[in-house]
């Protein structure tokens, strides 16, 4: 799995070399997700989703124009209607969406699968890690990114699926953000959620980062990991509420795709074939048996086949027969004190860990290196 650079300085361009870099597979994945999206929300033809989708467009560019337009660049880059581009990086938002912001009646599908994210404070360093769990027909598109512009002194890392502007990653200062799907009752027009994740990754400290989450317009439910050595924050959201649960850099801390804020219990729904509270009892128990301390030893937490197949590493549509079903696409575990980042596709155990670093790092030292500096 290789780290793809996009050095570009002006966004739209760099937009543009993503876009025509994976012009097939972003046209391929683009037609899946429509598919997809007509078939578990609330819209029923392609033109309703494209219509709801557009609606998102405006509001991302008052949002954050930079990122505005290097999303408009990678859909010139990739040929397609930036409103199909927003189903291919908002398609979790929109199947929560109702009907009613086209003037009729009904919801979405709750979604069966999702995300493991996982903090520990660690033996000499803290780690934030997550699997990604999407529908199996994702797999193939699944990719990391390395966002480094030649002028300047800012890099990221993320993880991300061809023609998505990231879904989780870490910066050069450290600052960590993780997402996991929540399916909401209240979702609504609002920010594209990858563009919130990279906003995010251009602050400086965990904290700056989650006052940016606090002062975005949702569309729908996710739980965010923030994290940079120093800090930590867990915030469940709705589509219109958001409530930090967790927090503290010296604990640890576990989440799936259920809410433990009895307010959002009252806005989400949870499909009776999710795996969410089964990988929820699994991580804890597994947790208490093994303690993980290090960034090695919390990705092979992440491959857990324990429970197999809806295990934390979610083998659910190989039991199914049916790919639009949850599966682990991949996993990125992040050292916040080192810059280093573990990361493969598809199913840990197949896939070892490949290690990847930030080359103009300047987040803290480990705490070894501080004592040795003193």
């Amino acid at each position: 799995m290789s780290a793809f650079l996009f050095d570009q300085d002006d966004p739209a361009r760099r937009g543009e070399a993503h876009g025509e870099l994976w012009r097939a597979e972003i046209a391929e994945l683009a037609a899946i997700r429509l598919e997809l999206t007509i078939a578990k929300s609330a819209m029923r033809t392609a033109d309703e989703v494209l219509r709801v989708a557009a609606m998102h467009l405006p509001i991302l560019e008052a949002y954050h124009p930079e990122l505005a337009a290097e999303f408009h660049g990678i859909a010139r880059g990739a040929a397609i209607d930036p409103a199909l581009l927003v189903v291919v990086n908002h398609y979790t938002d929109l199947r929560d969406i109702p009907r009613a912001v086209l003037g009729g009646e009904g919801a979405g599908e709750p979604e069966d699968g999702g995300c493991t994210a996982v903090y520990i404070p660690g033996i000499d360093a803290p780690v934030l890690g997550q699997t990604w769990d999407m529908h199996g027909t994702a797999a193939p598109f699944v990719r990391l990114v390395r966002i480094r512009p030649k002028s300047g002194d800012r890099e990221l890392l993320a993880f991300t699926i061809t023609g998505c502007l990231g879904m989780t990653g870490i910066n050069q200062d450290g600052v960590a953000v993780t997402i996991n799907n929540l399916t909401s009752t209240d979702a609504r027009v609002g920010v594209v959620w990858p563009a919130l994740v990279r906003a995010m990754l251009e602050e400086t400290s965990a904290a700056a980062a989650h006052q940016r989450l606090m002062s975005t317009m949702l569309s729908s439910g996710h739980h965010y990991m923030i994290a940079d050595g120093n800090d930590f924050y867990g915030v469940e959201t709705s589509g219109q509420l958001k409530v930090l649960t967790q927090i503290g850099a010296r604990a640890a801390h576990l989440h799936t795709n259920h809410c433990f804020d009895p307010v959002l219990r009252q806005r989400e729904k949870v499909a009776t074939t999710s795996t969410t509270f089964r990988r929820y009892d699994l991580a804890t128990t597994l947790y208490v048996q093994q303690r993980p301390q290090t960034a090695a030893q919390l990705w092979d937490f992440l491959c857990s086949h324990e429970g197999y197949p809806r295990s934390i590493c979610s083998h659910v549509d190989d039991a199914n027969g049916d790919p639009s079903m949850s599966r682990t696409c991949g996993r990125m575990v992040m050292d916040l004190t080192r810059g280093r980042v573990l990361a493969s596709q598809g199913c840990g155990q197949e896939n070892p860990a490949e290690v990847y670093t930030l080359d103009r790092w300047r987040g803290g030292p480990a705490p070894e290196e501080q004592e040795a500096a003193t």
